[in-house]
């Protein structure tokens, strides 16, 4: 599809573009008081490695010969009410820096975009909470545009803590069938397969009782070969922080800015009861197993484990998610939601 003038095109990617999205992650970053980049560093295989495939656009300035911006979904298989169905996971649009104040074709993309995720029961999406202008505008309802339905907010929990206390198993699985039907299910847009090779080069950790009944459990994964963050600088207060010894006090050390944060990621995590002390505890373990420097995990703030995870030393951020209904089709977003925050 062309438009102004034929300058520019949007199109599905290619393994040709890949070079070209990676130049866009890197003109890029979140800030705030962290400013972090996030990076991906095959862009279309990391994409893939989030789902059973990913349907990313680009658009490709034609008299430069450069790609101006991309963005896309990831489509998952999820549960919903209890089934597995196909959902999509859209990526956000990311304009390369130089084209921020020029292009004006979002409408035009989300229409492409639609097209390509009509087979797709539910679309959703999360922006983090600092990104004030994109939500401004993706909130306020606008013609030939998706309707971007608020959800609720979704917490990250940055945390570390490693220290060995409980008598945790690496790499045995048995009884996870059983909670995949019986607890994760339970939870929309919490996903079907544990072996996405997003979720990391993972191992599964358990804590069982006398029965050998699973009690607490997680997968934990490096994350780094398709996603990565680098921190590009501090501001604001956490400026003298990072000079502080803060692992001493059970949270996550700062790492040195321009360098990539040594990160894992949980998922699948379970505690039965929810046990805060016991979440805590069996958390700590696992990073002291796990030993990346920085573990990742995220619910909604209505999720069963929320109030456990409050007691884990952490740093948080914050995200809303967004059901994306395109020409009005029903949202089928309700309940509790438990999607990974490996796979955002």
């Amino acid at each position: 599809m062309n438009f102004q003038n034929d300058r520019y095109t949007l199109r599905l990617a290619v393994p040709a573009d890949n070079d070209g999205i990676r130049e866009i992650f890197e003109s890029g970053s979140f800030s705030g008081g962290l400013s972090v980049q996030y990076l991906r560093p095959e862009p279309l295989a990391s994409f893939a490695a989030d789902g059973d495939e990913a349907r990313i656009l680009v658009v490709r300035d034609n008299e430069r010969e450069r790609i101006a911006a991309v963005g896309g979904a990831v489509v998952q298989r999820c549960f919903l009410d209890g089934d597995i169905t196909r959902c999509s996971y859209l990526t956000g649009l990311k304009i390369h820096s130089d084209y921020r104040k020029h292009i004006f074709f979002i409408a035009r993309a989300y229409k492409f975009l639609g097209k390509q995720l009509s087979d797709c029961t539910c679309c959703y999406t999360t922006i983090l909470d600092d990104n004030t202008p994109v939500i401004r505008m993706m909130e306020k309802r606008r013609k030939n545009m998706p309707e971007y339905r608020y959800i609720g907010h979704y917490t990250t929990f940055c945390f570390n803590g490693a220290k060995n206390i409980l008598p945790v198993e690496c790499g045995m699985t048995d009884g996870l069938d059983r909670l995949m039907k019986t607890y994760f299910s339970g939870f929309a847009l919490a996903p079907s397969d544990t072996s996405l090779r997003g979720l990391g080069d993972k191992q599964f950790y358990s804590l069982r009782g006398s029965d050998g009944e699973i009690i607490a459990c997680c997968f934990a994964g490096d994350q780094r070969m398709t996603k990565q963050y680098r921190l590009s600088s501090y501001g604001g207060i956490f400026r003298p922080l990072s000079h502080l010894p803060t692992s001493l006090l059970g949270y996550p050390p700062f790492p040195k800015e321009g360098k990539i944060i040594d990160h894992g990621v949980i998922s699948f995590l379970y505690i039965k009861d929810n046990d805060p002390k016991l979440c805590r505890r069996f958390l700590r373990t696992v990073a002291c197993m796990q030993n990346n420097s920085l573990l990742l995990w995220g619910c909604m703030d209505d999720h069963p484990l929320y109030g456990a995870m409050k007691s884990v030393k952490a740093v948080r951020y914050g995200s809303r998610l967004y059901a994306v209904v395109f020409d009005g089709r029903d949202a089928h977003l309700s309940g509790r939601v438990g999607m990974e925050a490996a796979l955002l």
